[in-house]
């Protein structure tokens, strides 16, 4: 195929076990991707035993499929690197590599690239990323980022509360505060270029310019000048720390947006265990009459903090189906708020012999509660119900199976509370059982 002249010629490697979302945002992402340039070549790395349905996703929109069955760690990167490798030595027209991962182990690749002169367009979410990764990168993207753009549901939404520029400068510097702490928890070391990808995806609305500032590197001077923060070291290699004594200012700052967020959770989580979840016009208007005024706490316009809100894995934001609807919002579960939940629940619900699933299964469970719009309430409800409890009983007897996993039974008490049928709750949860040999059937 002939493309046109100084189009880049783009390979595209993904590392789908470290960095993955839901559908719509692998659409527009590859959609993105092909509007740059052109697509010589894409492949995505994972246990596809595991990713049934993703697997089928990926495969219409262009993908090979290379799966990775061996359960030692890193085998997928191992893999992916040696693709890299050899499409280098095999594709000399390739002028662009999109690397999709985070990985710290793709230092290296990553650095033999810039070497042999191509570009790297580097695609993660920024909080789980290698600090020295972005810095390698021609091209930076939050994979975030290509989530649908959310509208203002209302006039209003868009319009930016008026604040001092004193005023926006200490909140962005309590932001930025949060940011070396959440980097830090991840084991990465807080660089200069990371810190501002996961400010800017943490904030959206963050923009050093509305502050006075001409570059990030003067917001970070006045931040230190003030005692916000420390920069270590000389550049490219500075680390951002936190002072030993964080003034009363800052704490008062953080605590007052935290319990903003804890808040809005707290009500999007209690509005859907009685029924309906809010539309986003809703919650807006809910928040308000309960006296959260968001631009307070540094959110010029309320889709910031909502935006924001989502980027820290607190609610999800759901695009309508037709248009002209609102968007919804539904509660979301972090690893941690799972990992306490299942840790007072697992004896009660799953048994004594059960112990606390580990934090990728944690997350896989948090997503079908997504899923299937389901709360942690509602799935104590379900996994307790006698009624629910019967039916999930006769199929495993229908299947001779004595128990299943804490994932497959969860997802099976689900859909048994939500009256779906015999065939199609055991078609869904087969899907996860396939890796594992075990195949349920309805009782005859």
């Amino acid at each position: 195929m002939a493309f046109p002249q100084n189009t880049p010629h783009m390979a595209i490697f993904w590392d789908v076990e470290n960095v993955a979302d839901e559908s719509a945002t692998h659409r527009t992402m590859t959609e993105r991707i092909r509007q740059a340039g052109a697509i010589t070549r894409a492949y995505a790395f994972a246990d596809w035993d595991a990713r049934r349905r993703m697997a089928e996703e990926l495969y219409a929109l262009g993908y090979d499929l290379i799966h990775i069955p061996d359960e030692r760690d890193n085998a997928s990167d191992y893999k992916m690197a040696a693709y890299i490798l050899d499409h280098l030595v095999h594709y000399p027209e390739t002028t662009r590599y999109v690397l999709i991962t985070g990985d710290g182990d793709f230092k290296l690749i990553a650095g033999a690239l810039r070497e042999h002169g191509v570009e790297l367009w580097l695609i993660s979410n920024p909080i789980i990323t290698a600090s020295e990764l972005p810095e390698l990168a021609t091209i930076y993207s939050d994979i975030l980022s290509f989530r649908p753009a959310l509208d203002c549901v209302r006039p209003e939404d868009c319009d930016e509360s008026v604040q001092s520029i004193v005023q926006l400068r200490h909140l962005a510097a309590v932001q930025l505060q949060e940011v070396i702490r959440v980097i830090t928890k991840t084991s990465n070391m807080p660089g200069v270029g990371h810190a501002k990808h996961v400010m800017r995806s943490l904030n959206p609305d963050f923009d050093e310019a509305t502050m006075g500032f001409g570059h990030w590197n003067d917001f970070l001077d006045w931040a230190e000048a003030q005692n916000y923060i420390i920069r270590e070291g000389e550049m490219p290699r500075t680390i951002l720390s936190l002072p030993d004594k964080i003034s009363p200012q800052s704490v008062k700052i953080s605590q007052e947006v935290n319990e903003a967020f804890a808040f809005m959770t707290q009500v999007v989580e209690e509005r859907f265990n009685e029924g309906p979840p809010f539309t986003l016009m809703e919650l807006g208007i809910e928040l308000r009459e309960r006296g959260l005024e968001t631009n307070k706490i540094g959110y010029r316009r309320f889709s910031d903090f909502v935006l924001s809100a989502e980027k820290r894995g607190l609610i999800r934001i759901i695009a309508p189906v037709k248009d002209g609807d609102s968007p919804i919002v539904l509660p979301a579960y972090t690893v941690d708020r799972m990992q306490d939940w299942f840790e007072e629940k697992v004896d009660l619900l799953f048994g004594p012999s059960v112990n606390v699933p580990k934090p990728a299964f944690l997350k896989k469970i948090g997503l079908m509660l997504l899923d299937t719009q389901t709360t942690l309430d509602e799935l104590e409800n379900y996994l307790t119900a006698p009624r629910v409890k019967e039916v999930y009983t006769e199929i495993l007897a229908a299947s001779e199976i004595p128990f299943l996993p804490p994932f497959q039974q969860s997802l099976a008490h689900i859909l048994i509370g939500k009256g779906l049928e015999c065939n199609t709750i055991v078609e869904k949860v087969n899907e996860e059982l396939s890796p594992l040999g075990i195949k349920l059937q309805c009782p005859a």
